[in-house]
């Protein structure tokens, strides 16, 4: 069952959740003590519950208000990084730590930088709360770890437009646009290298070897494939992932992957090509950053290889599914993940 760790991410809403949680049948421990287990059934529930108990806007209340800390060791290692980027990228390849099934991506072009959030699996009608704690959440970790009014170029949320789309505005200093494909913040490329006043590398190498630890037990709990397909995702940007890179994440060798992915009728190399494959479609679909920049985002070192690879999956140019996609009635993109 996916699970997610309290922390302290509900720690100053015991009182306008407190009622949703005591409904729910969930202990108030979850307020105070940061190393409660619970499903993500439940916490999609719980913030469901909030937003229909006169707080529609909790789940944006809950993420403007917290602090890297609030993460627990997780959070500490986002702050312990060197630069932005860092942060960003420590907290996509840890984010299983804290939670199950929750996808963060960081992929650069030449000139764009773009993190996507959303879930390997899916909550009909509970993903708003959710979301719009997390995209807060994640605008206010870059202006924590920059130390400067960092503010997004553009915030886009699959959700439709809520009632407090002003108080959204002026949070992320942007008009949100809604009905979305995606889940998505845009920066430029240059605030990833922002480096981080309050980075510490002693600290984030034991944190990470923690946390490395932790993935291992946490990869006992959730679906092998699943998380390899996540650990694919988030490096595409580096170029072709390696999986001795990330047997390694896993804590295990090469070989033992490639036998444990074969008991799975599962290959490596085949993994990488259907997580590109579906990526790449959002991304084309997308139609924001020339397909140049696309290219970068997946690992491709030009735009060439990356238009005989679309070829060869959708038997069509990137510019013909460009084009299609930006005609009337265009076809559904394929959740983050």
């Amino acid at each position: 069952m996916p699970t997610i760790y309290s922390e302290h991410m509900f720690s100053r809403f015991e009182y306008e959740l407190g009622p949703c949680a005591d409904k729910l049948g969930l202990p108030r421990a979850i307020f105070r003590q940061p190393d409660v287990e619970y499903s993500i059934d439940s916490y999609f529930n719980l913030l469901d519950c909030g937003a229909r108990s006169g707080y529609p806007d909790i789940g944006f209340r809950v993420g403007k208000a917290m602090k890297l800390t609030d993460l627990g060791a997780l959070g500490h290692a986002v702050q312990a990084a060197p630069t932005v980027g860092d942060g960003l990228n420590i907290l996509s390849r840890y984010l299983f730590v804290l939670a199950h099934g929750n996808v963060l991506r960081v992929h650069s072009g030449q000139d764009a930088a773009m993190v996507s959030y959303g879930h390997t699996r899916l909550y009909p009608g509970l993903h708003q709360q959710d979301v719009e704690l997390a995209i807060a959440m994640l605008t206010g970790l870059v202006r924590q770890l920059g130390r400067h009014d960092i503010n997004p170029l553009r915030v886009e949320l699959m959700h439709s437009q809520p009632d407090h789309i002003d108080d959204l505005e002026e949070f992320f200093r942007c008009r949100p646009v809604f009905e979305c494909r995606s889940n998505r913040l845009h920066y430029p490329k240059s605030c990833l290298a922002l480096p981080n006043p309050a980075s510490d590398p002693s600290l984030l190498e034991a944190l990470e070897f923690f946390l490395s630890d932790r993935i291992k037990v946490r990869e006992f709990e959730e679906g092998l494939l699943d998380k390899v397909k996540h650990f694919i995702a988030i490096s595409l940007s580096d170029g072709t992932p390696d999986i001795s890179a990330v047997a390694k994440i896993l804590g295990m060798s090469s070989r033992t992957l490639q036998r444990r992915l074969s008991d799975e009728n599962a290959v490596f190399t085949d993994l990488v090509d259907c997580t590109r494959h579906k990526i790449a479609v959002d991304y084309v679909c997308y139609g924001k950053y020339s397909l140049t920049e696309v290219a970068l985002m997946l690992g491709y070192s030009e735009l060439s290889a990356f238009s005989r690879a679309f070829r060869r999956w959708e038997g069509r140019s990137p510019q013909q599914l460009r084009e299609e996609a930006q005609a009337p009635n265009p076809k559904q993109s394929l959740p983050v993940g």
